[in-house]
């Protein structure tokens, strides 16, 4: 059955070569109870883990029922040891966490049995040993014959043909060795039981056959007693593969058997969770931060939690648009008029000049520091920051009820007066002025008139004037009668009779929001030595080209209408879902967020990327270097699942699950502390701070980041205990 040829044993150690024993010839049947005796150091041990396939051979060839090994790879001796070999250590090799039962069981498991074959088996290998009342008791609390016979039931629930047992009296006194010796010989009825022991008259009575060791070399081989047919029964078998349910249970088995151990790499897995945490968060915080830092040439108000909404059908906002608008989840607040968020003003006279943003009177939240609430349309509140030079409280009484001029498009002026100041929290050095509604439809139509492309159509030929422009200008002017206009005697050039007065052009307005156009008949023209006459203006050289209407057709060419809005979201956050309610409700929304031109974004990503990376790797690293100190203490348990057969694949099942179930539950403290940080129970700007930024999606990704990161510690371990044979790496953790 086994066969030995030549077999030699050799060991390297810087760079120096020992033999454990030297060309060995024997052979083993089954049914045999083999001794093998010798002094300390004879080679009679590593004979037996060859034997056992514990340990490799350098020279010679072992043969198992004919078939040569020299081939077989540590995988190939795991499947060997898992369906041929039963194993019996001097000094037990027990999992002392496990009890007694759970220590058969673990064998049984290893060996694919199911938890109903269990339940039938054990009991009953622990009656034939005598250990059947110390079921539940833990390993760590028996004396040494009874962890002896312990580790006698874990080799007889394997059923294998083979049972080696490397001095199972060593450590016993004379009884608990007598009853070793004995039950070892009732084994060896239908087994092969091959012994190593330094004394052989323990074993006497028993032994059919004797091996003598010296100097790694059988100087005796002597047949004691001989084998009835009937004792050598064919060779057993037993093995079949490791259930999925037996790892996930042996892994959630290790995750708590140990306290002090799971403690530990709960802590460790805390500082991982917390650390690639901040990480993550502080790269979205800075990629946040870096789209904050851009411009845009159209926009002034850059607000992260700004959406522009549009009709999607063009038509301009009703007060039904508005009430649905303010009544849809995540809306803070809303702007009606627009257009002014983006519009700044300046106030002005001989010895004051503020620029400001215009803002409805009804937005007004703040309390006044100075004066009183407006009563009629030209008087306003002003608003700034409570630091800001020209708002300082002995300064107020110089600002407060005096009037300013505020020029609106090129030319258009209006005068206000300041009777109430308030401190407002302002981004910069400007402040907010608050009017009433018929002042900013005033500056709403004039922001249409300054921001829209206006085409005459005079004869055959298009006039365009564009914001910025003076040519073609429209201006309202009250001397001018509705459905006329006053214009440039330039114009008589495009007609073919040289002559604009009495013909009729076309105005046609143009931007974001609608096109509107007028027909009317030039009235008048004009040139430099009547303008004054004809408009009350006297600057000619400011106005020359301007085409004049009456106000009535002003206001009809830019509408006062509203065409867009600005709603303000509580949650930046759910952003996304916001936009897509404000899509679904049929508006067109705009993220001012999204409008910026920066390059923050792109240097995030060339530098801090790699660098976020890097810290990731390190603490991965770090992780596993402390994580590997903690699992050392778990080292000779995972070599004593290798030395019972179960394989690297097996192993690195059970200890994925073990660094899980951890991850998870690190994770899942985490998440709680986070709960409560948000639910005010639990008080940590830190935490607060971090969690600002993460979105249901962040976390599922940290997740899984974090499962990644305890998979491949697991693999890394896996590796380094399957780097040497079973023998040398338990021999290692000794």
């Amino acid at each position: 059955m086994i066969q030995l040829k030549n077999v030699s044993k050799f060991y390297y150690s810087k760079g120096m070569i020992a033999s454990g024993f030297s060309r060995v010839n024997l052979n083993f049947d089954v049914g045999e109870f083999v001794v093998i005796t010798g002094e300390s150091g004879s080679g009679k041990s590593t004979l037996l883990n060859v034997i056992s396939g514990l340990d490799s051979y350098e020279e010679g060839e072992l043969y198992i029922e004919g078939k040569e090994t020299s081939h077989y790879l540590a995988s190939d001796f795991e499947e060997y040891r898992k369906k041929y070999i039963g194993n019996i250590f001097q000094h037990f090799n027990l999992v002392g966490s496990y009890t007694v039962y759970q220590n058969v069981a673990l064998i049984l498991r290893i060996n694919g049995y199911k938890k109903k074959e269990i339940k039938e088996k054990v009991p009953a290998i622990l009656k034939r040993v005598g250990m059947l009342r110390y079921a539940k008791t833990k390993v760590s609390k028996l004396s040494g014959g009874q962890k002896q016979r312990v580790s006698i039931a874990r080799a007889l629930a394997k059923e294998t043909a083979i049972v080696v047992a490397d001095e199972p009296t060593g450590n016993l006194d004379s009884e608990s060795a007598e009853g070793i010796a004995q039950l070892l010989q009732e084994i060896s009825k239908d087994k092969l039981v091959i012994v190593v022991t330094h004394n052989y008259d323990q074993f006497a009575p028993y032994a059919t056959r004797k091996i003598k060791m010296h100097d790694g070399k059988v100087v005796e081989d002597e047949q004691m007693k001989p084998i009835k047919e009937e004792q050598a029964p064919e060779l057993q078998v037993s093995a079949g593969s490791m259930s999925a349910a037996s790892k996930l249970r042996l892994g959630l088995r290790n995750t708590f058997n140990i306290i002090p151990k799971f403690l530990l790499l709960l802590v460790v897995f805390l500082f991982v969770v917390v650390a690639v945490f901040s990480e993550y968060t502080t790269l979205k915080n800075s990629d946040e931060e870096a789209s904050k830092m851009g411009y845009n040439d159209y926009f002034s108000n850059y607000s992260e939690n700004r959406v522009l909404l549009k009709r999607n059908d063009g038509a301009p906002f009703t007060e039904q648009d508005y009430q649905t608008l303010q009544a849809a989840g995540n809306v803070g607040s809303l702007v009606k008029e627009d257009i002014l968020l983006d519009y700044m003003i300046s106030m002005e006279d001989d010895q004051f000049y503020y620029d400001a943003y215009p803002k409805n009177l009804n937005d007004f939240k703040a309390k006044l520091v100075a004066g009183r609430m407006p009563e009629t349309n030209k008087e306003v509140i002003l608003a700034g920051d409570q630091d800001d030079y020209y708002l300082q409280e002995d300064t107020l009484d110089q600002i407060l009820n005096k009037t300013y001029k505020i020029t609106l498009g090129q030319d258009t002026t209006v005068k206000v007066k300041i009777v109430g100041i308030a401190y407002e929290e302002i981004e910069g050095w400007w402040g907010t002025l608050y009017l009433q509604d018929a002042m900013l439809e005033k500056m709403v139509r004039e922001s249409y008139g300054s921001n829209s492309k206006v085409t005459t159509t005079a004869g055959d030929t298009n006039l365009i004037y564009e914001a910025g422009g003076q040519y073609y200008r429209p201006i309202a002017s009250d001397k001018v009668k509705a459905g006329e206009a006053l214009a440039s005697e330039e114009l008589n050039g495009y007609y073919k009779n040289g002559k604009a007065a009495g013909q009729e052009i076309r105005m046609k307005a143009e931007n974001l929001f609608y096109e509107r156009a007028l027909d009317l008949k030039i009235a008048d023209t004009y040139n430099k030595k009547n303008f004054t006459a004809k408009t009350d203006l006297n600057d000619f050289e400011a106005n020359d080209g301007a085409i004049f209407i009456s106000t009535q057709d002003y206001r009809k060419l830019f509408t006062k209408d509203n065409y867009q809005v600005t709603v303000y979201v509580n949650d930046v956050k759910e952003m996304d879902a916001a936009i897509k309610a404000f899509q679904n409700m049929g508006y067109v929304p705009l993220t001012l967020k999204d409008t910026l031109v920066t390059m923050g974004s792109e240097l995030i990503s060339i530098v801090q990327v790699p660098m976020s990376v890097f810290l990731v790797v390190a603490v991965f690293f770090i992780a596993y270097f402390v994580i590997q100190l903690i699992l050392r203490s778990r080292s000779s348990y995972f070599s004593i699942l290798r030395m019972l057969g179960l394989a690297k694949k097996s192993i690195r099942r059970v200890l994925d699950v073990e660094l899980a179930a951890v991850v998870n539950i690190a994770y899942g403290l985490f998440l709680a502390a986070v709960a409560l940080v948000r639910q005010g129970v639990l008080h940590s700007e830190y935490l607060k701070t971090l969690t600002d930024y993460m979105g249901i999606s962040d976390y599922v990704i940290l997740y899984g980041v974090l499962l990644v990161m305890s998979y491949f510690i697991s693999g890394k371990f896996a590796r380094k205990l399957f780097k040497k044979t079973a023998m040398g790496s338990f021999r290692e953790e000794e």
